[in-house]
């Protein structure tokens, strides 16, 4: 009976982690092949499984590195993607020295390992340091704008989720709205989408929406959007304003009201330039290439300006636009 549980207890410590160092070189070949193998769609557990011939089980164990595979479990992993298993990518737990191995799970949650947004701490993000470096640069310019274009699930808004961290920490106000979450009543009536806008910043900044001391049917929309700013909302802060429009491209289903949108964002843009109070203003926006559509904002005026980031993940372009 003790010889039994000897052995039972054997087999139970037997396999391998990944290393941090293995785990990035996985999600760096994965990340390459959703981007040219899948048309830039982030692969869900099935479609590992069915690349791998590994289980899903056994696959969250592998992402989220917090319970032993054997090392052939690996090497169907990272064969799948074109990779040799070496010895720097996994190590045994008990005959390791674990103050010197980053472990793969280090803040890891359910998104990470199924395919969703990245958290800011998530070790399966793939840095970009150079771009990085380019937009938080960017970000102490007055005014800037910078537009994030690449592929769907491509890592935009894990990309963006980063920017709003970054902002924080160098004592900006990075304010978040995704378009995912306005009706499509709302993105179809310029009127309704403005007020919607300006009502998510106030709501973003701690302030009670007041839109009826400001909006005037005389003076139109986008007039009455740039007074509440103006007067209601920047002067309530000192700080600088990291604006993130995540999902644009949800507009672009109502091409005269994107239009009109990315014309209203353009001359906040200028007003920056000359303006003193829109100097505290940044902007940022996410969005897909499948959704491109004839559209005067996106090629071509009002929306060719500020810093371009295009790419999938890991081949990321960037080029600056005059104003």
């Amino acid at each position: 009976m003790q010889n039994f549980q000897h052995k039972s207890q054997r087999r139970r410590k037997r396999g391998v982690l990944l290393t941090h160092e293995g785990l990035e070189r996985f999600q760096t070949a994965k990340l390459d092949s959703e981007y040219i193998d899948n048309c830039g769609q982030r692969y869900t557990l099935e479609d590992l499984r069915e690349r791998t011939g590994v289980s899903t089980d056994t696959l969250t164990k592998v992402l989220a590195g917090d319970c032993r595979v054997d090392k052939q479990t690996l090497r169907y992993c990272f064969k799948a993607f074109g990779l040799d298993l070496n010895s720097t990518d996994y190590y045994i737990p008990e005959l390791t020295d674990k103050s010197h191995v980053i472990r793969a799970q280090t803040h890891m949650t359910p998104y990470d390992i199924a395919g969703g947004p990245l958290s800011v701490t998530s070790p399966l993000y793939v840095e970009r340091p150079r771009t990085e470096k380019a937009i938080y640069q960017a970000l102490e310019q007055p005014g800037t704008l910078i537009r994030i274009k690449g592929a769907s699930r491509s890592g935009k808004t894990s990309m963006i989720a980063r920017i709003a961290h970054e902002s924080m920490a160098r004592g900006y106000h990075p304010i978040s709205i995704s378009f995912q979450l306005a009706e499509k009543k709302i993105l179809n009536d310029l009127d309704k989408l403005l007020q919607w806008f300006c009502a998510s910043v106030s709501l973003a900044m701690g302030a009670t929406p007041t839109l009826d001391n400001y909006w005037n049917t005389l003076f139109g929309s986008k007039l009455s959007c740039k007074i509440y700013f103006e007067q209601y909302l920047l002067p309530m802060t000192q700080r600088p304003i990291v604006l993130l429009l995540d999902d644009v491209d949800r507009l672009y289903q109502h091409p005269d009201v994107a239009d009109e949108f990315l014309y209203f964002l353009r001359n906040c843009y200028e007003e920056a330039k000359t303006t003193e109070i829109w100097q505290l203003m940044r902007f940022v926006t996410s969005q897909t290439f499948e959704s491109y559509v004839p559209l005067h904002g996106i090629n071509k005026p009002p929306f060719n300006i500020g810093i371009e980031i295009v790419g999938s993940p890991k081949r990321v372009r960037m080029h600056c636009n005059g104003g």
